[in-house]
């Protein structure tokens, strides 16, 4: 069975996995900063893509785990003068309330954290529930302070960052992800006049229906793996169980 590797070092450094060099499979940053898994070239490398031929079934959350991220989520959302609501809409699209969300991109957790963002909110570890709720959390009133009400921009700033907002104006960004993102989000939130707001804000008036109203049936690749830390703090992922260590089932989201 061929086994995907990926090692993530606690200081949160890239390392090559330690595989045969005919079946070596690396992450590495491509030059925007996104993770890539690749053995360019393979057909390992080709299975990556798109839709596993097999996966385990995601891991269950049950009730009472959902229970208690609300609460957690909810007593955040109060402590930071934020709607929960609003919130929980969010997490939705970015974790549907799983808090072992690993995305292709490198974002991680119920509120997906990127690595330069958990750090500026002073998360040391992403994949405890509580500092990312904390962290999460903390970005998004930093947000709303810097956008005030105007929550469409709060959204595209979550999900592209506020320099990208800023850079086009206080406009949505012109990213079908962010697009998708700031839609997808405000269609759950149930607030119509947000939607037409969000209209208006966008950097290009066409990607409404270019990139949301045509794409807003796609869903990410959503595929099992399997998370453990040796003893010396390096933090090990892979697409199959391990044996002799109590690895913990994640989800690796890929949007595509």
């Amino acid at each position: 069975m061929r086994r995907l590797t990926i090692l993530l070092p606690l200081c949160a450094a890239l390392l090559a996995a330690a595989l045969p060099a005919s079946a070596q499979i690396r992450v590495e940053r491509d030059s925007s900063g996104q993770i890539v898994i690749t053995n360019r070239g393979s057909a390992a490398a080709e299975a990556l893509r798109g839709a596993p031929t097999r996966s385990a079934p995601l891991p269950p959350i049950s009730s009472r785990e959902r229970g208690e991220i609300r609460t957690k989520l909810e007593r955040a959302c109060h402590s930071k003068g934020l709607d929960y609501n609003l919130v929980a809409s969010l997490v939705r699209a970015e974790s549907d309330f799983r808090p072992n969300v690993l995305s292709k991109k490198g974002a991680v957790g119920l509120m997906q954290l990127m690595p330069a963002t958990a750090k500026r909110f002073g998360v040391s570890n992403p994949w405890d529930l509580d500092q990312n709720i904390k962290g999460g959390t903390a970005y998004l009133a930093y947000l709303k302070g810097l956008f005030g009400d105007n929550v469409p921009l709060i959204l595209a700033a979550y999900n592209s960052g506020e320099n990208a907002v800023q850079q086009y104006g206080m406009k949505i960004p012109p990213y079908a992800e962010t697009v998708r993102y700031v839609f997808q989000i405000l269609a759950d939130y149930g607030q119509p006049h947000l939607v037409q707001e969000a209209k208006t804000l966008l950097a290009s008036p066409g990607d409404y229906d270019r990139y949301y109203l045509a794409r807003r049936f796609q869903k990410p690749v959503l595929r099992v793996l399997y998370m453990y830390i040796d003893a010396q703090g390096i933090r090990h992922i892979d697409d199959a169980p391990p044996s002799g260590v109590d690895a913990t089932p994640i989800v690796f989201k890929d949007e595509g």
